[in-house]
């Protein structure tokens, strides 16, 4: 029995040492060539071996899982990056002055001499010193801020400067690869060049305390401070986004890896008006808001779950003249759903404009009957802070 199972076991072992010598022969009297076929070759067939598409698939993956090159990217882009130093004079309570400085960065986006940076970087800054890619040191000029954005715009002196264009980019996606160039920390011998990823679109987040920042792309891309103001780019060298601001751990908790940048649209929307205006028109009602959770409207037993109750109105303002009361819940303006104050902020900062007349449906509960109304306000200008 011993005997026999091992002649089975030698003839299983002789059998794979044929088979191996078989696939050796056809694998060396294959043509070396066949992969090698000109561009003019016809079309792979079915009848072509499975092995060859296995190869090219095997390339593509490859090719795929390489990292990309942005050192020529960043090379091109550079000249059109600055870091900005601002400096600040404040008082203490004792009247004794210090002197301060704010350092970011910014971006060239008109061959003009126009920057773009963040408002908080130049902020009560009555000295503004630019020092561009070559070491060139200019003082410029504030042309216009803008609060509600944390975007501002400088005017260096001169023309003929290198630029990065503000150009819409609706093709970014999360999960694409971005790269953002900034003094970060203020290091000598030049800007620092960091990359990742698109990591989500439409964010909002709290910048200061009041103030709240909309449609923000959120990236893994290393930002610090000094970062501010600089140029978030995809990997063509197109201007995608302003680096703004970047969420720290707090309360215990360690948070990495999440930064937040304008967008470059409401960075175009707003630079024009800068440069246009000095300021920017943002429309607006004139209204204290809250948003209506389902679970309050659910305690006071109303028919609805969502909407943005309207706990005060200025006197005279665009709403008190349009006939919109406290108490109201503005559920849709202009055909468009409100569901929080967000959504209601953001329409009111990217899709209206002041002296814009729009339709607003609010829900409406008097002596215990509820009704829906439509009006029609004509929105204000914000008034500047």
């Amino acid at each position: 029995m011993i005997e026999t199972l091992r002649q089975a076991i030698k003839m299983r072992y002789l059998l794979a040492v044929v088979m191996f010598a078989i696939l050796v022969a056809v694998a060396c009297s294959s043509d070396p060539t066949a992969t090698a076929e000109p561009a003019t070759a016809e079309p792979a067939t079915s009848e072509q071996p499975a092995s060859q598409s296995s190869t090219e698939g095997g390339s593509e993956t490859v090719a795929m899982l390489q990292l990309p090159n942005i050192a020529d990217t960043v090379e091109r882009v550079r000249p059109a990056v600055v870091s900005i130093v601002a400096r600040t004079v404040s008082r203490d309570r004792f009247g004794r002055q210090s002197t301060g400085f704010g350092r970011g960065t910014g971006v060239i986006f008109d061959e003009s001499g126009l920057v773009l940076t963040n408002n908080h970087v130049i902020e009560g800054g009555l000295k503004i010193t630019v020092t561009q890619d070559d070491g060139t040191q200019v003082e410029a000029e504030i042309i216009g801020a803008d609060l509600l954005s944390d975007l501002a715009v400088l005017r260096l002196p001169g023309d003929g400067y290198p630029s990065l264009p503000l150009r819409e980019n609706g093709s970014l996606r999360a999960g694409d690869w971005v790269i953002a160039i900034g003094n970060a920390l203020a290091l000598p011998g030049g800007p620092t060049v960091t990359v990742g990823v698109v990591s989500a679109l439409g964010r909002s987040i709290e910048s200061t305390p009041g103030v709240t920042l909309y449609d923000l792309i959120q990236t893994d891309t290393s930002i610090n401070p000094g970062n501010s103001g600089g140029p978030l780019i995809d990997l063509g060298g197109n201007l995608v986004g302003i680096n703004t601001v970047v969420l720290r751990g707090s309360s215990g908790v360690s948070v990495e890896g999440i930064g937040f940048a304008v967008d470059v649209e409401t960075a175009q929307q707003v630079a024009l008006q800068l440069v246009e205006l000095g300021h920017v028109r943002w429309a607006w009602m004139g209204v204290f808001l809250a948003d209506l959770s389902p679970e309050v409207a659910a305690k006071v037993g109303l028919p609805i779950r969502e909407g943005v109750i309207i706990q005060n109105t200025l006197v005279d303002g665009p709403s008190d003249r349009a006939g919109i009361h406290p108490g109201d819940i503005v559920v849709k303006i202009d055909g468009h759903d409100i569901a929080t104050v967000s959504d209601l902020t953001r329409l009111l900062k990217q899709e209206f404009k002041a002296g814009q007349e729009v339709e607003v449906e609010v829900f409406r509960v008097v002596d215990g009957q509820s009704s829906t109304k439509m009006l029609v306000l004509k929105l204000g200008e914000r008034p500047q802070q």
